[in-house]
């Protein structure tokens, strides 16, 4: 772990002016702007910042420029000098219709909140799955498509739902698959992935209108299983973004293979899942700025992350990736609450 190199308050001051400045207008930001805004004269504003260069805090992208952030700078930014900006009652009020009629899938409702975000925050947004959810039996149907095909619509736990399509061994009408579906409901409710594996194909209800003859039952509970195994191998790296748009008004991704380095990343569910899966965070805001992210598509990109807890067992990973020039103060209050109200909504749906 690298130690910040201490400032002075005069130091701190102007390091925190660099940061406000350049996050607002993406200018190098040189003596004389600074100067406005102060009792300090140009040259002493001069040394402070050859100062902050020499010791990292601050970059001069050309002789003749002025001054930007480093990593480094925004670091000792967020962590001694930032002064979060409450969530505006203006704000909370544009947050609310997002909320206030949700739909009773939880990939929708996570959707929901990640557009939420992104409109709130004007950033690329992220939201990963409950990762301690286990796939469980909630209900099924069977829908006859034509003698040899059937829809099957499986429902979870949480009120995820899956739909598909199968081809059926033998031919069935929708009197049989009816009550093939009653079987597998009145057998599997309430059962995880792993309970379900431990099933017989041949193990039928007592009393079941379908007999252990039935060609179908194997097949259809077959499908359930395979349904429920592939949700719970992707629990870890269900990642919702939205927002991508947001980036294409920064003037930090003007460069197409830039931005197309970035979005690639975004679209790879399983490293982003993975970068954030990592992530030791309970509750509190994380930021992990440029390099500080280890992964050489977000060199120039900061990822700001919270959790939320839906229930006492349940937790996902919530944030957004934009730029490090972005306007931390605002963003880590507006994410935690997108987080608050994400947590609360899937703690209702879930019970």
């Amino acid at each position: 772990m690298e130690f910040p190199i201490p400032l002075d308050a005069r130091k701190q001051q102007i390091l925190k002016a660099v940061v406000a400045d350049y996050t607002e207008t993406g200018i190098p930001v040189g003596s004389n702007a600074l100067a406005a805004h102060t009792s300090w004269s140009s040259a002493t504003i001069r040394n402070e910042l050859a100062s902050l260069v020499d010791v990292g805090y601050l970059l001069q992208p050309h002789t003749s420029a002025g001054r930007v952030p480093s990593d480094r700078g925004y670091r000792y930014y967020v962590d001694f000098l930032m002064e979060e900006e409450p969530v505006a009652a203006a704000v909370r009020r544009q947050v609310e219709p997002y909320f206030a009629d949700l739909p009773l899938d939880m990939e929708q409702v996570m959707e929901t909140a990640a557009l939420a975000l992104a409109v709130l925050t004007q950033a690329v947004s992220i939201v990963t799955g409950p990762t301690s959810l286990a796939a469980t039996f909630k209900h099924l149907d069977l829908v006859s498509l034509d003698d040899l095909h059937a829809l099957v619509i499986l429902v979870l736990e949480g009120n995820l739902i899956r739909q598909q399509a199968i081809d059926l061994s033998v031919a069935a009408d929708q009197d049989e698959l009816s009550a093939l579906a009653a079987a597998l409901r009145a057998q599997l409710r309430g059962l995880t992935t792993e309970a379900i594996a431990q099933l017989s194909d041949a193990v039928v209800p007592a009393g079941s209108p379908v007999t252990v003859e039935h060609p179908l039952h194997g097949e259809v509970l077959h499908h359930v299983l395979d349904s429920m195994t592939g949700i719970d191998a992707r629990q870890d790296t269900v990642v919702v973004h939205d927002g991508v748009r947001n980036l294409l008004r920064q003037p930090e991704f003007g460069d197409l293979d830039r931005l197309q380095q970035v979005l690639d990343l975004v679209e790879e569910e399983r490293i982003l899942g993975g970068v954030l899966a990592s992530l030791a965070i309970d509750q509190g805001i994380r930021m992990m700025i440029g390099s500080e992210n280890g992964l050489e598509q977000l060199q120039e990109c900061s990822l700001v992350v919270t959790t939320y807890r839906a229930g006492q067992a349940r937790r996902g990973t919530i944030g957004v990736l934009g730029p490090t020039r972005m306007r931390y103060s605002q963003l880590a209050p507006r994410v935690r609450h997108i987080s608050e109200r994400l947590g609360q909504a899937l703690a209702r749906m879930l019970g």
